[in-house]
């Protein structure tokens, strides 16, 4: 939820060898827009609606300008942006063809939504106003925020062997390219526990409709369990009763919620295997 273009560099010059890409911000994420289309005084408006309706529709908005009349795409969602990437498909059946989803479950469990709680608070769900920070790197929520949601997604072993000083450039980071109204308003809009825009309600209202399916998750995910990941396969109509890994389903070994991150070539390897 709180990675931006940035976070994907990496990954672009290998994705884009033998393909066009659009790497997709969603609304909510990222700095905010220039002066003219979001002043400080109206940011509370800007994002009063980034729910996954919105982001759906957007979603191809963003797509038809960048690639017209280009008919289907094939779309990578980690996360956030793998429900984003549902909310696409609800919106607008039969454009997906191939759809590759990690860290996204079915439903979260206990300690999940103890985290999103947590997040909530950290970027003050309760408070009347929150009016964007000049400098967001300074803002003591939005850092707090980052810490944590880096603790959570990454597992302990691999935020150890980085160590604490390049986690604090993630932080920065964090906090550079996103604002604490918006990943305040996703938080708030978008992770709801009950209605169509669930993972399992959107699973069942896409099935059928895409071509074929990929799931991912880390074997430490605290966000999304592999059972719920592999729960949500199932609802896709794309896994058999059996837990075995097969075309549809992988668990990637001693990895957190982040394995697009920790396991970089690993799933590079797997989106592009998949898309070929």
């Amino acid at each position: 939820m709180a990675q931006s273009i940035a976070s994907w560099e990496f990954h672009l010059p290998h994705f884009a060898k033998d393909r066009s890409v659009l790497i997709y911000e969603c609304l909510g994420q990222g700095p905010l827009p220039p002066e003219e289309i979001c002043s400080k005084a109206n940011v509370d408006t800007y994002y009063a609606d980034v729910s996954l309706e919105r982001q759906g529709s957007d979603f191809w908005n963003v797509v038809d300008e960048a690639f017209e009349n280009d008919g289907k795409v094939d779309v990578v969602g980690f996360s956030f942006g793998g429900r984003v990437a549902m909310a696409a498909a609800v919106s607008q059946p039969n454009r997906i063809r191939r759809l590759h989803l990690t860290g996204v479950a079915a439903e979260r469990d206990e300690y999940a939504n103890v985290l999103l709680v947590s997040w909530k608070e950290m970027l003050g769900a309760n408070d009347v106003d929150i009016i964007g920070v000049k400098e967001e790197t300074n803002n003591s929520r939005l850092r707090a925020f980052a810490w944590s949601i880096i603790l959570a997604t990454y597992s302990e072993q691999f935020l150890a062997s980085v160590g604490a000083e390049r986690v604090h450039t993630w932080v920065d980071g964090v906090c550079k390219f996103n604002t604490q109204s918006g990943l305040k308003a996703i938080l708030l809009q978008t992770h709801g526990g009950e209605g169509q825009w669930t993972p399992a309600s959107m699973a069942e209202e896409m099935k059928g409709f895409v071509e074929s399916y990929k799931l991912v998750v880390g074997s430490n995910d605290k966000m999304a369990s592999p059972d719920q990941v592999f729960r949500l396969a199932q609802l896709l109509g794309k896994q058999e009763e059996s837990n075995e890994e097969n075309d549809c389903y992988k668990v990637v070994e001693n990895c957190g919620h982040a394995v697009p991150f920790e396991a970089m070539r690993l799933w590079r390897e797997d989106v592009i295997k998949y898309l070929t």
